[in-house]
């Protein structure tokens, strides 16, 4: 995959803040195709009012002349700051995770961006219900950009070695990861938390004393920090300064820690339909760690998920 066709939703009077900056220095830089496109929420109490009044019947139209024309000026502001990026716009009418995810099939893109941080949510980071959805439902990967407008100068991998079916689907996240360091000129740290989840049934059920235990523990440690350093085997001749780092512990809280420890800018997760429910690869987990990370997220799903929205 590329960066070379990006859709960058608006909500309606958004200020398009320093946010967008990060990936946008990234599209100037690769000269993409950029679409802004702005979904008008549709009410459906504004078609029972019509019933009652006149009044409502050109207000649809009013809003998208006021939006468009809003739009427009967006792209005038930036085509002064990034030459190099062709700039479209689009207005469309529906829910605007919807909308959005059939705006990406039109326009082809590779990434949608957006801007999912808010002065009203309880934290700072925390994720609204429209880009939860379009990173369960959407077939390309979502870009959810930090309030940082900072250069991305460090960038982390999350692997997931708990299901061998993954490893096609691991090897995409890494080649994504290697693909967005290039272009943005980032270190890349391949980074995998675990922990022995069998401890408490080797102590109680296998006889295994501590000293047992402590031994397969180290060999499981060494054998997962070998292949997470495989992984990186196929872009040994790549620019990419890379790394590899294991993790201790719940990915919940270790990973977070370590993210903002080392003070990363983009974290790329993988996510999976489990059951023909769209869910994250780590399940409750990554989602728990979607509202603890103040970085940019980039989510990604396998080759075979088909959108909901689109069949």
């Amino acid at each position: 995959m590329n960066f070379n066709q990006l859709l960058i939703p608006i909500a309606p009077e958004q200020p398009l803040g320093d946010s967008f900056h990060q990936a946008l220095r990234c599209a100037n830089s690769n000269a993409s195709q950029v679409t802004l496109l702005m979904v008008i929420e549709e009410l459906a109490e504004l078609k029972e009012i019509a019933n009652h009044s006149g009044t409502t019947l050109d207000l649809l139209d009013k809003a998208t002349k006021v939006y468009h024309a809003e739009l427009k000026q967006h792209v005038i502001n930036l085509k002064t700051l990034y030459s190099n990026v062709k700039f479209n716009t689009q207005i469309r009418t529906g829910i605007p995770f919807i909308e959005i995810i059939k705006s990406a099939k039109e326009f082809q893109s590779k990434v949608i961006i957006i801007d999912s941080h808010r002065s009203n949510k309880e934290r700072a980071c925390q994720s609204g219900s429209t880009t939860r959805h379009l990173m369960r439902k959407s077939e390309i990967p979502i870009w959810s950009i930090s309030p940082n407008s900072t250069p991305i100068r460090n960038v982390v991998a999350a692997i997931d070695f708990s299901n061998q079916d993954n490893e096609g689907f691991t090897d995409k996240i890494i080649s994504l990861a290697i693909e967005f360091c290039t272009l943005t000129g980032a270190d890349l740290t391949l980074c995998h938390a675990w922990r022995l989840e069998s401890e408490g049934f080797l102590r109680k059920w296998s006889g295994y004393t501590e000293l047992d235990i402590a031994l397969v523990a180290k060999k499981m440690r060494t054998d997962r920090a070998m292949r997470l350093k495989s992984l990186l085997m196929p872009y040994e001749n790549s620019l990419v300064n890379t790394k590899v780092r294991l993790l201790e512990g719940d990915a919940r809280s270790v990973l977070p820690q370590f993210v903002e420890k080392e003070s990363v800018d983009v974290v790329i997760l993988g996510s999976l339909s489990r059951s023909g429910v769209a869910g994250f690869l780590m399940g409750n987990t990554a989602e728990s760690m979607l509202n603890q990370l103040n970085c940019s997220v980039i989510t990604l799903k396998p080759d075979a998920f088909r959108s909901p929205v689109l069949s």
